[in-house]
């Protein structure tokens, strides 16, 4: 639940698909790996556990072992609510 009362619930596909790291949406001017598939395996959308970081973000791990992304909670609300 966010701070004005509105509920979200992301599935594990929209996680992953939204995945902010570097290897996922790309670096230093190079297409991230997600740019360049079209489809994922079913461990690489099942997540597997959610830790907080701080008071700012989650980081999610997906079963296929990928868990670098850190998920803010601005880019979970703005990013991922559209």
């Amino acid at each position: 639940m966010w701070e004005d009362g509105a509920h979200t619930t992301y599935t594990g596909e929209q996680l992953r698909w939204a995945c902010p790291c570097a290897e996922c949406r790309g670096e230093a001017g190079l297409p991230g790996r997600l740019s360049r598939v079209k489809a994922l395996s079913a461990e690489e959308l099942r997540v597997q556990d959610v830790t907080l970081v701080g008071q700012y973000a989650l980081q999610i791990a997906f079963e296929s072992g990928h868990a670098t992304g850190l998920y803010t909670f601005n880019y979970l609300r703005r990013h991922l609510m559209q």
